[in-house]
């Protein structure tokens, strides 16, 4: 993760009661239909997500801006690959 200033989040996802592989799968729908370098925020309560979106933006060139974690509740940043 690189350090930014607080990001403008442009779309935010909301996946909680979702399970694998469907978080993942509404993240990367959204990532098709942003500008390069805009930033998503999406909202999980699937424990997997966090070693999925790591794996998938490694592969693909997105960057993981932020992530927290309030009990069962996570948020990821991720901010869009520029190619």
């Amino acid at each position: 993760m690189t350090s930014h200033k607080t990001p403008q989040i442009e779309h935010h996802i909301d996946a909680t009661g979702l399970e694998c592989p469907q978080p993942l799968m509404r993240l990367k729908t959204e990532l098709q239909h942003v500008a390069a370098g805009a930033y998503v925020e999406i909202t999980t309560t699937d424990p997997h997500s966090d070693l999925d979106f790591t794996i998938w933006c490694e592969r693909f060139g997105h960057e993981i801006v932020s992530k927290t974690a309030d009990g069962e509740i996570s948020s990821f940043i991720i901010r869009k690959s520029e190619t």
